[in-house]
């Protein structure tokens, strides 16, 4: 019965490692996502001022566009290696107006992610900008 168990937590210890390895090489290959993004069923509305395109901010309260709007930040995913320019202008900011009255914004150029007070290298650089671009911004 001891090897039974001693064979099973073996088992568990090494699915546990050769996850934890998969999960750094995927950060280390792909970049990092970043937390505390709201849900979807947490946001009202969304604003995005996107400034060189658009003079106003564009309001969004359909729930389709809300969720493509939190989508995109999945493609800013940042570099934990590499050190953000942190003294250049955000081009985009994305801002999410939550059910219960407050607000999170996040904003992005190129290069950089503010996010929570604290700037980010972008991993796949210029990507979150078109895509914002092509998906709001086209008509304008």
């Amino acid at each position: 019965m001891k090897k039974v168990v001693k064979s099973i937590i073996r088992l568990l210890i090494e699915i546990v490692a050769v996850t934890a390895l998969i999960i750094g090489v995927r950060i280390l290959t792909d970049g990092m996502y970043l937390f505390g993004l709201p849900d979807l069923k947490e946001v009202q509305s969304v604003s995005i001022l996107y400034p060189s395109v658009a003079e106003e901010a564009k309001e969004i309260s359909s729930d389709e566009d809300i969720e493509t709007a939190l989508k995109l930040t999945g493609f800013l995913k940042y570099d934990i290696f590499q050190k953000a320019d942190d003294s250049a202008e955000p081009l985009i900011t994305i801002t999410y107006y939550l059910k219960d009255g407050t607000n999170k914004a996040i904003s992005a150029n190129d290069t950089t992610v503010w996010w929570n007070g604290k700037a980010y290298a972008i991993k796949d650089q210029e990507m979150f900008i078109n895509l914002t671009e092509g998906i709001f911004f086209l008509g304008d």
